[in-house]
């Protein structure tokens, strides 16, 4: 009786050797789910698929699977809607278990979605800058830096120029007020004035009777929303026969190149801030270009560039953790990231805040191409608000 026991034991356990490394491999190869929510309806509904290639960039260079555990994108309608990006991070994290959300980019629905997923301890993301306030949360990676932070270098290059008069218009609505915020603070903290600020609403089809009434400066700088608004401001601003210097903002990723042929002569010599552009002579971002053109049949933008970084910033957190995407393993391990992406070295602060070079840009032709040439860099662009930039 003893003797059989003893065989049988021996048999089971010879039986959980041969099935324990199937088991475990089978939880091992569980799929880490990231959720994404971006623009597919609605006013931005352009928008969506290009953040779209950048994630599956990212993905695809991993060869869609970290530590051994494939990688499943979950893609998600914003509809430019906040109470909709609400639902959909409540349906991405309740019955899709996904515990990393990419998105979604407007600052309302931003604000919308924080307080819950910092709840339920998701890692979240921006896709084109965030405010200051979402730093509290405590589970914001805001790519590639705050709203204000990110048109900082507009107002050191005005006074590096010598400009010691400006005057603004930005659409009125809070990301206008907040970029046209990042331009004063350095132009004035640089002894710049700003003599006057003009606020257009969005959607604004005539910018007549604003650049009208433009008070004389050195330079004039404006921020409005989209490649359509961008493309009036600048037509009018040259037919108006303005001489002094037009800086912009967010301008590779509203003006990309086919917008910039349409515009033609008109476009040729603005200036201002881009967070990206394709034309930066590195070897990363050469590389990158052939690839994401090969990929997607496209020369890449500013808004490709963002969701590739901050997605391989994610995917490099998730390798150091070895798949392990809980919340408090994985945050951590993200903010410890530094790295070289297309845009330019990558590194984050305590707070989760994006550190970036900023680029001053100016629209030029060379070989039959309209594109964004970049003339100056500021390295390391940080918000001074931010607790660590105090230190």
């Amino acid at each position: 009786m003893r003797r059989t026991i003893i065989s049988l034991l021996a048999i089971v356990f010879v039986f959980s050797l041969n099935f324990a490394g199937p088991i475990e491999n089978a939880v091992a190869a569980e799929p880490i789910k990231i959720g994404t929510i971006l623009n597919y309806t609605g006013p931005a509904a352009m928008l969506g698929p290009l953040f779209k290639n950048g994630i599956v960039m990212a993905i695809e260079e991993h060869n869609n699977q970290i530590a051994g555990r494939p990688i499943e994108l979950i893609v998600e309608d914003a509809a430019g809607d906040p109470n909709i990006c609400l639902e959909k991070a409540r349906k991405l994290v309740e019955r899709d278990k996904v515990k990393i959300i990419i998105g979604p980019l407007m600052g309302d629905a931003q604000l919308a979605v924080a307080p819950y997923a910092a709840r339920k301890k998701v890692l979240i993301t921006t896709l084109y800058c965030g405010g200051i306030d979402l730093v509290e949360h405590g589970n914001y990676l805001i790519y590639p830096s705050t709203t204000v932070s990110l048109t900082i270098p507009v107002g050191l290059y005005a006074r590096d120029m010598g400009y010691k008069g400006m005057a603004t218009i930005g659409s009125d609505y809070i990301g206008g007020h907040l970029f046209i915020k990042g331009i004063v603070m350095a132009f004035e903290e640089r002894g710049g004035k700003v003599v006057q600020q003009q606020w257009p609403p969005v959607g604004t089809a005539d910018f007549g009777p604003y650049i009208s009434t433009l008070k004389d400066a050195d330079c004039y700088s404006f921020f409005v929303p989209n490649t359509g608004e961008s493309s009036r401001l600048i037509t009018q601003y040259r037919e108006f026969g303005v001489k002094k210097p037009l800086l912009g903002t967010t301008l590779a990723s509203d003006l990309p190149e086919h917008v910039m042929k349409e515009l033609g002569d008109k476009v040729i010599g603005v200036r201002g801030q881009a967070t990206y552009v394709w034309s930066r002579d590195d070897p990363v971002n050469n590389s990158w270009v052939k690839a994401m053109e090969k990929r997607f049949g496209m020369t890449p933008g500013g808004l490709a560039s963002n969701s590739y970084a901050i997605t391989s910033a994610v995917l490099a957190g998730l390798k150091a953790t070895g798949g392990d995407e809980t919340f408090s393993k994985l945050w951590p391990e993200v903010l410890k990231v530094k790295m070289d992406t297309p845009q330019g070295p990558l590194s984050f602060t305590p707070e989760g805040v994006a550190v970036t070079d900023g680029y001053i840009v100016e629209a030029k032709q060379k070989g039959g191409r309209y594109l964004w040439d970049p003339i100056k860099v500021y390295p390391e662009i940080r918000d001074p608000r931010l607790k660590s930039s105090q230190k």
